[in-house]
């Protein structure tokens, strides 16, 4: 396409310079000039920049984060868009945050719906000081690799209160288990929307929520 308008241009530029011959006028002469000039302006760029490009000067090449590509032994043809997200999901995972969303792992080691959870974020990335925390009961998890989120709810001042948090987000500071969830059998527990009491029969929501009350009597 680069070429073609080349061409184009080109071929316009020499057709008004023979039409400057057949009819010299002044405005001719002027337009005849300008597209010499655009034209010997254009061909001077072409040729310092091919020039440019084939001399030997230093370039910056950024050193690979990983030495290999991160395919499992398994497999034979590797999804070209699974490697690219296990190495994205290898790079947001500072702290280990990646175990507590396996499947297939055991039920103590790995984040599940019913389990009391501290989340600490940052607000902006501009002042890493500045952080919110948040704890509730795990009612939901969504397992979508790099996009893997899971949702918290609690009771502050008797209104429900939902948090979504994305577990590989840079603002995320800290995700911390206090207590793992029994007698859940539920993948997602939406039924406690309906029946809030039965989030506060937690014992760490019922310490949290002790602590509170004695902070603001105090």
């Amino acid at each position: 396409m680069l070429s073609r308008g080349i061409i184009g241009k080109r071929s316009s530029s020499l057709c008004s310079l023979l039409a400057c011959r057949n009819n010299p006028s002044s405005g001719q002469r002027t337009a005849a000039a300008s597209a010499a000039g655009a034209l010997l302006a254009r061909s001077h760029f072409l040729h310092t920049s091919s020039r440019t490009a084939n001399s030997s000067q230093p370039f910056i090449v950024p050193e690979p984060q990983f030495e290999q590509p991160l395919i499992k032994p398994e497999e034979k043809r590797p999804n070209i868009m699974k490697v690219i997200e296990r190495e994205a999901i290898a790079r947001a995972d500072v702290d280990g945050r990646s175990n507590l969303f396996i499947r297939r792992a055991a039920p103590k080691s790995r984040l599940c719906a019913g389990d009391v959870v501290f989340v600490e974020t940052q607000n902006s990335m501009s002042d890493p000081l500045a952080t919110t925390s948040f704890t509730g009961v795990c009612i939901a998890i969504y397992r979508r690799g790099i996009d893997t989120s899971f949702i918290l709810r609690n009771v502050v001042q008797k209104v429900g209160v939902e948090m979504r948090f994305m577990a590989y987000s840079p603002l995320v500071k800290r995700i911390e288990i206090l207590q793992k969830g029994e007698g859940f059998r539920r993948a997602k527990l939406f039924y406690l929307r309906e029946n809030p009491g039965k989030t506060f029969q937690l014992k760490a929501l019922k310490k949290m929520a002790q602590s509170a009350a004695s902070a603001k009597k105090n």
